[in-house]
């Protein structure tokens, strides 16, 4: 596994899960996907009249953080801004 924590570039290790430990597993390191959005727009095939409004993740690539930088309300935050932001959409007005 050759993944470094994007905000201090330490290589992180798997998650280790064992029944020795505190509460049986051992967390690393914490990673999101994220990456372009793309609005996609289409009717749901059980029910035509039903329109279905979703985001298609393209170019997708990862960010982690070890757990010491994880501990950081700064990196928190980036972490969650990074999986939650979603593109502003403008809805286009239909022409009669």
């Amino acid at each position: 596994m050759d993944l470094k924590c994007q905000f201090c570039g330490r290589e992180v290790r798997e998650t280790v899960h064992c029944k020795k430990l505190p509460d049986g597993f051992q967390v690393d390191y914490y990673q999101v996907w994220t990456g372009e959005l793309r609005p996609i727009v289409m009717k749901n095939q059980k029910d035509e009249r039903e329109v279905l409004h979703f985001f298609r993740l393209d170019a997708a690539h990862s960010v982690a953080a070890c757990r010491e930088c994880f501990q950081k309300e700064e990196v928190k935050t980036e972490l969650e801004r990074a999986f939650r932001q979603l593109p502003e959409v403008v809805e286009e007005e239909e022409e009669e």
